[in-house]
């Protein structure tokens, strides 16, 4: 053992003297080691440790934190800090509630999508967080309209989704907070549930839903193109960490497949950092570890002494290395893995101590005899309120607009109806997870800006709707009147002051949360039935806003004759008044796009997306059968016209594209991290092979912003949706105004996965490319011949 180590040190210090980098380019900041590097050094800091030490490292463990782990002081290792995201630092003060990832979605702005990761990231540093428990990355994608928990992803579709888990991990990580993807993988619902709720509001009675993944080939080939994708780039983003998913793969718990993490994470995707475990989602010892795993978090089977994260140091865990069940080079391993990151990133030289308490927002708690005290500590740029009100400006999407938007000038009286444009209960909610629980039944009173569960982050401050159209409106010389309930009882009142107004703004919402799955695709507080009192008895037009985190179905609705603009708001955050405000009054012209598609009937979706009951015998099984088609696509393939498709997004101006042109043009993948996978034929799998461009001019009277799309059909033969989005961009014009957009096209997007040779193939023939507006508004279109 003394030789291995006297080696381990000796390849540490002489990458310390020849100062040993890779190219700049291939470098993003903050990391101040390549892996290579950081794995040497890490290795070295293990060789010095006990069991002991390295079971404190790999187990979770009471403290200030959402979870922390134990550390190693002797060697300068502190206990780490782990909290969620990823709409904000979760269970603390004076933080920002960000937009949610998939409100960012629809703004199709890389850039909008980079700076708020990056915002976020400097929070959880500030605050003293090691690990970021987000982007989520694909785990859920949101295959499933119904899924509680799809408002936390970007999209459903895998390539705007992978595309932007890629820039949230890059710059999460360019404060040196280490970014954590998750759910992986295939964790697409919650827990099925056969008891009452109990006095939380808590599901009981659950048992995880196991995914039939690649039983077949066909469906591995769905699980390398469609969920694995987001995974892939988050790990060529050179994520730190990996989250397991509490989900059953083939009946064997996600945490616990050694195919998932050591075949297709760790081998395939070449992933550096470390995979932990979700709150609970590990079901074994010895067979997760060796399966690849390494570390739990709080509540889960390493620690002896069961659920609640007590400080065992990771009894069971010892026990199995002691009776040779997880070898100690394993051992070694995992917690080599665990240190990588944090020396990468120079949290090894300096990081923030933890400066808040997870259980409250007071000023100390006890815990176990041990006090924690939280600072208060205000970790909010200056500029954090007019920035967090652009990203939600942008990430509206105006659905219909009749010629009622932007207002005119000339309405002197306004009426806003709805409890979703009133102000909280309370700005933390009135729970843990910002939810209400009354009589076992768990709700959001006022605005909604953000879902409930894991995904949240508490507010210092939300301007409700009321309060800033209340203020423009005084500004303007105008009356604005509210009745700000839902229920039928205050019809009669709503009727009498929607009857003396010149324009009607209703606002209607859809809360949605982990541990719940929804039942249907209707607006909470029925407001179909507010929506449609309104219409019914408004002076004026009607102007209907959601804030909603997954699909509506509004055929009850939309085509009534007095509702003329509709706009989609999504969780927008703490700023979510003022941002709305803004594009009604027309300061802000809207330029988002919907990143999933809106049906007609729930019928439209694929049936049994969601598993609602517990088998009579076995637990819940779940196959994707619709495979590679999912929302647009799916929509597409079976000739369902949506209400409003993937892509679609009006503008206060218009827009006009011309000559879609594909040319070869070959650039170098320059990813932080290059994976593994396997592809057949010549240049690296992620290396840009074409390049597509199309002109777009702004041919309104009026500054705005606009998405190009471009979506690809493969040639005949190769069992693909028909269409499938491989390029976007968010361009600002003035009016006249005229850009060329360019759209590379990798090896990868060309490529289909070939279940017969088990690698990424690009298959010959001819391919068509689309551009447009929308998934179904493509103006252009153009072939290409691959021949190889």
């Amino acid at each position: 053992m003394w030789l291995f180590d006297a080696i381990l040190w000796f390849i540490f210090w002489l990458l310390a003297l020849l100062g040993l980098r890779e190219r700049d380019h291939a470098r993003d900041p903050p990391h101040k080691y390549t892996w290579p590097e950081a794995r040497v050094r890490a290795a070295a800091l293990v060789s010095q440790m006990s069991v002991d030490e390295k079971l404190n490292l790999t187990s979770g463990h009471v403290g200030p934190c959402q979870a922390n782990t134990g550390g190693v002081p002797r060697l300068g290792i502190p206990s780490f800090c782990y909290n969620d995201g990823p709409a904000g630092v979760r269970h603390t003060d004076f933080t920002t509630q960000f937009p949610s990832q998939s409100a960012t979605a629809c703004s199709f702005d890389r850039g909008l999508v980079h700076e708020v990761s990056a915002r976020m990231g400097a929070e959880f540093a500030a605050k003293g967080v090691h690990v970021m428990l987000g982007p989520l990355a694909g785990g859920p994608l949101g295959r499933s309209p119904y899924c509680g928990r799809r408002w936390e992803a970007f999209s459903p579709d895998p390539y705007l989704s992978s595309t932007l888990s890629y820039v949230a991990v890059r710059a999460a990580q360019s404060a040196g907070t280490i970014a954590c993807a998750k759910h992986y993988m295939l964790y697409e619902q919650v827990p099925v549930c056969s008891g009452p709720p109990d006095d939380e509001g808590m599901p009981t009675d659950c048992t995880q839903v196991s995914v039939t993944a690649d039983g077949e080939v066909t469906d591995h080939k769905t699980v390398k193109e469609v969920y694995l994708p987001s995974f892939a780039e988050a790990v060529r983003a050179g994520v730190g960490a990996v989250m397991c998913s509490y989900n059953l793969i083939n009946g064997t718990p996600a945490c616990q497949s050694d195919n998932a993490l050591s075949r297709i994470l760790k081998t395939e995707l070449n992933f550096q950092g470390y995979v932990l475990s979700d709150f609970g989602a590990a079901h074994s010892t010895a067979e997760s570890a060796n399966a690849g795993m390494d570390q739990e978090l709080e509540g889960t089977v390493w620690c002896a002494s069961g659920a609640g994260g007590a400080d065992t140091d990771g009894d069971d865990l010892k026990n199995a290395v002691t009776a040779g069940k997880v070898s100690e080079d394993r051992l070694n391993d995992m917690v080599t893995r665990i240190l990588i990151p944090w020396i990468a990133f120079g949290q090894n030289d300096k990081w923030h101590e933890p400066s808040y308490t997870r259980w409250g927002l007071g000023d100390a708690v006890e815990i176990d005899d041990r006090s924690f005290v939280n600072q208060h500590l205000d970790v909010r740029k200056k500029d954090h309120a007019e920035f967090v009100r652009k990203a939600a400006e942008q990430s509206h999407v105006l659905l219909k607009n009749e010629g009622v938007l932007p207002l005119d000038p000339a309405i002197r009286r306004i009426g806003v109806f709805g409890s979703d444009a009133d102000y909280p209960t309370t700005i933390s909610g009135c729970g843990p997870d910002l939810f209400c629980t009354e009589g076992g039944r768990r709700h959001w009173n006022g605005t909604v800006t953000v879902g409930g569960g894991s995904g949240a982050a508490y507010a210092a401050y939300i301007v409700p709707p009321i309060e800033a159209i209340s203020r423009r409106g005084r500004e303007a010389g105008m009356r604005v009147d509210h009745v700000l309930r839902d229920d039928a009882a205050f019809f009669p009142g709503i009727a009498a002051v929607a009857g003396t107004v010149q324009m009607c703004v209703v606002f209607v919402s859809v809360f949605l949360m982990e541990g719940a799955d929804r039942a249907d695709l209707r607006l909470d507080n029925d407001g179909e039935a507010l929506i449609k009192h309104v219409a019914g008895t408004c002076a004026g037009d009607v102007v209907v806003v959601l804030h909603a985190g997954g699909p509506v179905v509004m055929e009850d609705w939309i085509e009534l004759e007095r509702v003329k603009g509709v706009v989609w708001a999504g969780y927008p955050g703490q700023e979510s008044g003022n941002a709305i405000a803004n594009i009604l009054f027309g300061d802000v012209n809207p330029s988002a796009k919907l990143a999933f598609t809106l049906g007609r009937r729930e019928a439209d979706w694929p049936p049994n997306s969601i598993v609602r009951k517990l088998p009579m015998i076995g637990k819940p099984r779940t196959a994707f059968d619709e495979r590679l088609a999912i929302d647009y696509k799916w929509f597409e393939a079976h000739g369902h016209t949506p209400r409003f498709e993937f892509g679609f997004g009006l503008s206060y101006t218009t827009f006009e594209m011309s000559d879609l042109r594909v040319r070869a043009e070959h650039r170098k993948d320059e990813a932080i991290s290059h994976t593994a996978e396997a592809h057949v034929g010549p240049l690296q799998l992620y290396d840009t092979l074409y390049v597509a461009r199309v002109d777009v001019r702004n041919t309104g009277d009026r500054d705005g912003g606009e998405v190009p799309q471009l979506y690809m059909a493969y040639p005949p033969g190769q069992r693909q949706p028909p269409r499938n989005l491989r390029g976007y961009d968010k361009v600002w014009l003035t009016p006249g105004q005229r850009v060329t957009v360019e759209f590379p096209l990798r090896k990868k997007d060309l490529a289909v996965w070939d279940v017969v040779q088990q690698a990424w193939r690009v298959p010959e023939g001819e391919f068509t490319f689309y551009a447009g507006h929308s998934s179904r508004d493509l103006v252009l279109e153009t072939t290409l011949v691959v021949e190889l």
